[in-house]
C-alpha cells in the first residue's frame, strides 16, 4: 500500500464527516478514497515535500479532495493559490533553516 492510499484509508471517515457523506455504497467508498489518494499525491508535490504532511498539508488534500468531489477542480489552483505558496514555503524555509545550522558548525 502506498502513502496516499494508506492516507486516503485513515481519513476517509473524517472525510466523509466532513463533506456530510453518508454513503456505505462500495463504488462511491471507492471513489472518494480514490480522490482522497490522488489528492494527497498533487498537494505533495505542490507544496515541495515527499512525505509527512502537516496538518495545513493535510487541509490542502482535504479541500481539494472535496473540489474534486463537486466537478470544480479547476477552481482549487486559483482559489487555493496562496495557501499553497505559504505551505510550499514553509517546507522549504524549514530546510535552509536546517542547512544553516547544520554548515554553521562546520
Amino acid at each position: 500500500m502506498t502513502a496516499a492510499q494508506d492516507f486516503a484509508e485513515k481519513n476517509l471517515d473524517a472525510f466523509k464527516d466532513r463533506m456530510r457523506i453518508s454513503t456505505t455504497d462500495e463504488n462511491e467508498l471507492n471513489n472518494l478514497n480514490k480522490m482522497l489518494s490522488a489528492s494527497y499525491i498533487a498537494i505533495l508535490r505542490l507544496v515541495g515535500i515527499k512525505e509527512n504532511p502537516d496538518e495545513s498539508d493535510e487541509e490542502l488534500i482535504f479541500e481539494r479532495a472535496r473540489y474534486v468531489y463537486n466537478d470544480a477542480l479547476d477552481e482549487f489552483l486559483h482559489n487555493y493559490e496562496q495557501d499553497i505558496r505559504y505551505a510550499w514555503l514553509s517546507h522549504h524555509l524549514d530546510d535552509e533553516e536546517i542547512d544553516e545550522e547544520e554548515t554553521s558548525y562546520d
